[in-house]
């Protein structure tokens, strides 16, 4: 009876090592196995991550129908329809560019909200087939001839025979639609921008880069405006370095420009060409 009694004792014994063997097993985990279950697991998260990302933002299809409303254009009045998905200071935003009735389209739309951050239009490509009319000076724009009469008298030229035209040209500015006017009289340039629609000047400039010295004749000089702009800043011409002076116009009136050097300090001056004031300085040290 003693000896079935130690049997059994030592069976249980070994029957409880064996359990405490298996219960160690689970422990020793095959390192590769657990990296693919971690692997996983992180590429799923991730696909989640990029789905929900790519979910919350507008369609392409729907950024160019957004363009496309805000232009007043059908797209199958369009060619080279373009969008393309890009980051700005860590904003995703659709690029839609196209083409229609001889302008270009440029919009930036916001990818998570649909909002134009900026829309932009011009004719640089005017053609006779574009939809702008095909001869200038028809429709509601005021043409090409009127555009240069308002320039010229504007400049107090009487005659179209006295000037030479280099460009009269109709185009776009912030949708704005303007007629760029330039031409020569003598040795003097002349720029215009002129409103297509009302025929009011949005801005002009002349200068006379190509002034001949005869026609100077009442104005200081470029010795005298280069003493006056030394006096000024208490230098004599042996202390200054690369020193020029040049005769220009700026808005009707002629003016000597100065610049000089004295070490790493820039000096400008722009002085009046009739009386010799001094109209602005700047001293500028790198």
């Amino acid at each position: 009876m003693k000896s079935k009694k130690v049997f059994v004792l030592v069976t249980a014994a070994a029957l409880s090592l064996s359990l405490l063997a298996g219960c160690d097993t689970p422990a020793e985990t095959n390192p590769t196995a657990s990296n693919q279950v971690s692997t996983a697991t992180t590429n799923v998260s991730m696909s989640e991550n990029t789905s929900r990302t790519s979910a919350s933002y507008i369609t392409e299809e729907e950024a160019k129908q957004i363009a496309l409303t805000h232009a007043g254009v059908a797209e199958e009045d369009t060619s080279f329809l373009y969008v393309k998905q890009d980051y700005d200071d860590g904003r995703a935003e659709y690029d839609v560019e196209f083409f229609a009735g001889g302008k270009e389209y440029d919009y930036e739309i916001d990818a998570s909200t649909g909002d134009i951050l900026s829309s932009d239009f011009d004719a640089e490509h005017y053609s006779s087939s574009s939809g702008l009319p095909s001869d200038p000076n028809t429709g509601s724009y005021i043409g090409e001839d009127k555009a240069k009469e308002i320039a010229l008298n504007h400049a107090g030229l009487s005659s179209e025979s006295d000037v030479t035209f280099v460009r009269v040209k109709l185009d776009y500015d912030n949708g704005r639609a303007e007629y760029d006017v330039e031409f020569y009289q003598g040795n003097t340039e002349y720029d215009y921008e002129i409103d297509a629609s009302s025929g009011d000047i949005l801005s002009y400039d002349y200068d006379a880069e190509y002034y001949s010295p005869s026609s100077t004749d009442n104005y200081i000089g470029d010795s005298q405006a280069k003493s006056i702009a030394l006096a000024h800043a208490g230098l004599s011409e042996d202390q200054v370095t690369r020193l020029s002076v040049k005769l220009d116009h700026d808005n009707g009136r002629a003016e000597y420009e100065v610049e000089f050097h004295v070490g790493r300090t820039e000096y400008n001056y722009d002085i009046d060409a009739a009386n010799g004031d001094i109209l602005s300085y700047e001293k500028d040290s790198d």
